[in-house]
């Protein structure tokens, strides 16, 4: 199965997203997974790419001309250069057969918000799991909560998504929509 990881990259997030990624990613790579990302070398997403890398799992990466750069530091990627921002999240979107969406900031944010809405709007069928252990996407689900009491969306908004808080979680789901 070809997996889309979205996270962070940022080197100064808290180490407990950092471990607690880790441990999902190498649950991740005992079904012999596809890695599909954002060809990214540091954080989570560089967590990705290791955890991958030393299972030797095909690790496909995608990245625009602005990070080109990553991908001396990835040569055990399969690389594809898009034109844009935009163009990167269709890609990566088309290629998984699962999201999951790890601790991240804003583009991390964005993607979720993009697949949710690119399912929605055009009835796609994926299915995108986000991984809140430590509470990450409190605040976000929150959001989510509010959008449907003020009835911005309703709850069909939950029939593209999951949420997964530990491991534990992640794996009863995992092994249902896999």
């Amino acid at each position: 199965m070809k997996i889309l990881i979205s996270s962070s990259q940022n080197e100064s997030i808290d180490g407990i997203y950092k471990e607690s990624s880790r441990n999902l990613i190498k649950y991740l790579t005992e079904d012999k997974n596809t890695l599909v990302w954002g060809d990214g070398s540091k954080s989570i997403m560089g967590i990705a790419y290791e955890e991958f890398a030393k299972a030797n799992l095909e690790i496909l990466g995608y990245t625009n001309p602005k990070y080109i750069g990553e991908i001396e530091l990835l040569p055990k990627a399969k690389h594809e250069v898009v034109e844009d921002t935009f163009e990167l999240k269709k890609v990566l979107f088309n290629q998984a057969d699962l999201i999951i969406i790890l601790p991240g900031g804003i583009g991390t944010i964005s993607e979720l918000f993009t697949y949710i809405e690119e399912m929605r709007s055009n009835d796609v069928r994926k299915n995108l799991i986000i991984y809140d252990e430590y509470g990450h996407y409190k605040k976000l689900l929150e959001l989510i909560e509010e959008l449907i009491i003020k009835k911005f969306n309703n709850n069909s908004i939950y029939d593209y998504l999951h949420v997964a808080h530990n491991l534990d979680e992640f794996k009863t789901m995992y092994e249902k929509l896999k």
